[in-house]
């Protein structure tokens, strides 16, 4: 019985150990999956455009880490995605610098602009330039 005791109590140990570090992992893993999602998003916003034949607007909204593609001239949503805690990615950050770009039908942005994706400590950047390049800058 007390060779039982021992073993559970070695096993408990190690559990205590393992799950913050998991948690950790699967921090990290929601992060990078965010962040590959938001290049390709951005691709989608590019390629978009051309398709409408018309200026898209990406619009971030940081309070409730969200971002939208609308039609510039109807106001038309063409996507939206949330990434609060509320979704599968549970972030704490999504902003963008600046929270405004307008894409043009040749695929032009308005400008370059970062997005910057966390959650707790952990943060990604997203890079896009005005020329449509995106891509996440690496650790």
């Amino acid at each position: 019985m007390l060779e039982m005791l021992i073993v559970l109590i070695v096993v408990a140990v190690l559990v205590a150990i393992a799950i913050p570090k998991m948690s950790r992992i699967m921090g990290h893993e929601r992060v990078n999956r965010a962040a590959q999602v938001v290049v390709a998003d951005l691709q989608n916003g590019f390629a978009m455009a051309g398709r409408q034949r018309a200026p898209v607007r990406l619009t971030f909204t940081p309070s409730t880490q969200t971002y939208v593609f609308t039609d510039r001239g109807s106001g038309n949503v063409l996507q939206t995605r949330v990434m609060n805690k509320q979704s599968e990615y549970s972030l704490t950050t999504l902003s963008a610098s600046p929270t405004t770009i307008d894409v043009l039908p040749n695929g032009i942005g308005s400008t370059s602009f970062t997005v910057t994706i966390a959650q707790g400590d952990y943060v990604r950047t997203v890079f896009a330039s005005s020329a449509g390049f995106v891509r996440l800058v690496p650790l």
